[in-house]
């Protein structure tokens, strides 16, 4: 303010008679003593009060535009790996329940009196030389519809087990021939892989209650529906079914209830392994967001508007654009690849869909197994996450856009500040001698004068 009212009084003075040499000196220095704190968002000259306002109404934009975009894009990359097995298993049977340790223990009895397992190590095998179901045997049938397991022989992959591990009742497309169940499909000696979900784990398997559901893509390598599944929920299943096979009087030594946990335990935190790389991808974007834009929106005061706080904001705005852009991409691999397995059948008409199926077998995202229009929930759920976090992700772009507009006078300064004496303006453009010569017109001689 000195500075401005001392600039009018010399103008004053300048037009009366002209400017004073020390006065002159005088102005010049508290000007450039003016320009030299004049850095980052914060505006302090005498006429820039629209600018300044135009600034901050900005700032709270930009501030408003971020919170939005990463509260959703949090929700979302926490969500997007996290949906409640009983979506899953609406999708499925029709109803949400889960296998319990009953229902296990239920399945087993009918496989050994039927079918008969060999014996485990730690089995006791019985009058016939048979012994109850293990967990080998168990876990090898449920993972006949993986690929990876099943030509390899891991039974380490129960994480992505078929659904019908996890679901306690009967589709509704499955006949209500009881004696038909999975393993006339799927009878021993058939082959390391073999696909035959849905179908009835067991004669008395009981059937769903509700008249419909929906049909599931296939996910023949792994991953798949499953993957995006709550870990803390698919473990819980697990030890159900860990307290199922080694609570049976075959074998020798009986696992305790410390025994089950662990090997629970062991199996949650493995499906968390196999989720974080995706978690930390979707989530570190938002983090680094929020840190540029709160720096930033601290330069529009002056205790932080010098260095280094505006150039740490823009260094942190640029890597979350760049951070953004990756999350993009991890979250459509995530989920664009299940939701394409899926078909939007409409009004469609048999024989093109029939009971929420194409003919060329892919299944209906909107149509149940009665042929009415109804969305599947669990495609439903993952496709809301999925338009969450692109629809925060654009916003937080958005705001780091403008953040980035803010700060850029700090920049401008800088470079000035630092670059300066080795730039040239425009304006010393036409004081530069070229190194190549001119090409000038040639001027006619003057015509000899005539003879006197």
């Amino acid at each position: 303010r000195a500075a401005c009212w001392s600039r009018r009084a010399a103008e004053s003075r300048g037009k009366e008679g002209g400017f004073a040499r020390g006065e002159e000196e005088v102005y010049k220095s508290q000007e450039r003593a003016t320009e030299a704190p004049k850095m980052g968002v914060c505006v302090q000259e005498c006429g820039d009060g629209h600018q300044a306002r135009c600034r901050i109404c900005s700032a709270v934009v930009a501030v408003i535009f971020l919170f939005i975009g990463i509260t959703m894009q949090f929700w979302s990359g926490s969500h997007v790996d996290d949906i409640p097995l009983s979506k899953l298993c609406e999708a499925y049977t029709g109803s949400g329940d889960w296998m319990k340790a009953d229902d296990y223990r239920e399945m087993m009895a009918w496989y050994g009196d039927e079918y008969g397992f060999q014996c485990d190590a730690d089995q006791k095998p019985d009058a016939n030389g048979k012994c109850e179901p293990n967990f080998l045997g168990i876990a090898g049938f449920f993972l006949r519809s993986n690929r990876q397991a099943s030509f390899t022989g891991r039974t380490d992959l129960m994480r992505y087990a078929d659904v019908a591990f996890y679901c306690k009742h009967t589709p509704n497309q499955v006949p209500t021939n009881k004696s038909i169940t999975c393993m006339d499909s799927c009878p021993p000696g058939s082959g390391s892989f073999c696909n035959p979900f849905p179908c009835r784990l067991w004669p008395d398997q009981p059937y769903t209650p509700k008249p419909s559901n929906w049909y599931l893509s296939e996910s023949l390598y792994g991953g798949g529906a499953v993957r995006h599944v709550n870990c803390g929920q698919k473990a819980h299943v697990f030890e159900d079914f860990l307290e199922a096979v080694y609570g049976q009087s075959s074998y020798a030594h009986t696992w305790g209830d410390e025994d089950v946990k662990a090997a629970s335990r062991e199996f949650y935190l493995t499906c968390l392994v196999d989720k974080g790389n995706n978690g930390y991808i979707l989530n570190i974007g938002p983090i680094i967001s929020t840190l540029g834009g709160v720096i930033t929106v601290l330069t529009l005061f002056r205790r932080f508007h010098g260095p280094p706080w505006p150039e740490v904001g823009i260094n942190l705005l640029i890597l979350s654009l760049i951070l953004i852009l990756f999350g993009f991409w991890s979250i459509s691999i995530g989920t664009v690849a299940e939701i394409s397995n899926y078909a939007i059948c409409g009004d469609t008409p048999a024989p093109v869909t029939f009971r929420g199926m194409r003919y060329d077998g892919r299944p209906c995202v909107d149509r149940d197994t009665m042929g009415d229009e109804n969305w599947n929930p669990f495609v439903y759920q993952l496709s809301i996450i999925y338009s969450t976090y692109v629809v925060g992700g654009v916003l937080t772009f958005l705001s780091i856009v403008m953040f980035l507009g803010l700060i850029t006078g700090f920049t401008e300064k800088m470079m000035g500040d630092r670059f300066g004496k080795y730039l040239m303006s425009v304006n010393d453009m036409p004081n530069i001698k070229l190194p190549f010569p001119h090409h000038h017109t040639s001027t006619p001689a003057p015509a000899p004068a005539p003879a006197p």
